[in-house]
Order: C-alpha cells, then sequence, then structure tokens
C-alpha cells in the first residue's frame, strides 16, 4: 500500500542573531507530517526538528518559503520514525487492534440492578 506524505509547518522558531551574525536565523521548526493511502485513510506525526547552523548561501527570514523549509526538513529530519508511526495509525483504522472492550463481570449499562 502506497501513501503520500505531506509536511505542515505550524511554526518557526528564531535565534534573533545566529552565531555567524546573521539575523533570525531558524532554529527548529514545528510541523504536522501527514500520511494518506490510496484510500483515505490517514495518520499524523506531530514534531519539531532542531536545524543546523546556516552554511553556505543564506536566505533571510522575511524571504523564507514553505518550500524551502519542507526542503531543510526532507534532509534532517526522521522521516522513517515518523512514517512508521503514521504507518501503524493507518493499519489500525484497517485492521483496528486493542479494541476496548466491556467488562465481562459488569453488568450491563442500564441493566439498573442494586
Amino acid at each position: 500500500m502506497s501513501l503520500t506524505y505531506t509536511f505542515n509547518i505550524t511554526q518557526l522558531e528564531i535565534a534573533p542573531s545566529g552565531s555567524d551574525g546573521h539575523p533570525d536565523v531558524v532554529t527548529r521548526v514545528r510541523y504536522n507530517y501527514v500520511g494518506v493511502d490510496e484510500t483515505g485513510h490517514s495518520g499524523s506525526f506531530a514534531g519539531v526538528t532542531p536545524m543546523p547552523q546556516p552554511s553556505g548561501s543564506f536566505i533571510p527570514f522575511e524571504d523564507l518559503t514553505e518550500e524551502e523549509v519542507v526542503a531543510w526538513l526532507d534532509v534532517v529530519a526522521d522521516k522513517p520514525h515518523m512514517q512508521q508511526q503514521i504507518q501503524k495509525q493507518i493499519n489500525n483504522q484497517t485492521n483496528p487492534q486493542n479494541v476496548p472492550a466491556p467488562l465481562p463481570w459488569a453488568p450491563p449499562s442500564g441493566s439498573g440492578s442494586l
């Protein structure tokens, strides 16, 4: 079964002045990582990933796009772990495990016995 995964960025955390002198350096990215299978079942993983110090070309904070931040996450986020957790959620939707059951010795609800 094939899943399609998407990062939805929810928050960026910054250091007002990075160690290299750049202003407003992104230090962490908060996101939801969502997986959807071809039947519409879905799962999600809420995560936060620390960002390494910038190297090479620097994009000013006000010029960042969601696509650029997602590209960073594609490199540094632990996607195999997140995908495994999402797959478990979807498996539980299609083949439920550990379903709550009434206690066998308890009277049926609404029986009215004292």
